[in-house]
């Protein structure tokens, strides 16, 4: 199974979709691509609240939004 397939089959089990490659530059930046940043509406100015798990994967979350992000992912984990 290649990396395109597998990325297809985690979306469907675990609702997670990726994007694609970003580079993180001298000062720690990374531009969030175009199709993220329309599909969660993120503006310039908007606050994101970064989250990580297991020291492996980060994530960002609309800091406005982080309430009920912590309460789908308790819900998730009571599953």
């Amino acid at each position: 199974m290649d990396s395109l397939q597998e990325a297809d089959e985690l979306n469907k089990k675990c609702g997670i979709k990726m994007f694609g490659n970003v580079t993180v530059g001298t000062k720690g930046q990374v531009v969030i691509p175009k199709e993220v940043r329309e599909m969660l509406n993120i503006n310039p100015g908007d606050t994101l609240t970064v989250v990580t798990k297991h020291n492996k994967a980060i994530g960002m979350v609309k800091s406005n939004s982080i309430t009920d992000f912590m309460q789908y992912i308790m819900k998730e984990l009571g599953k």
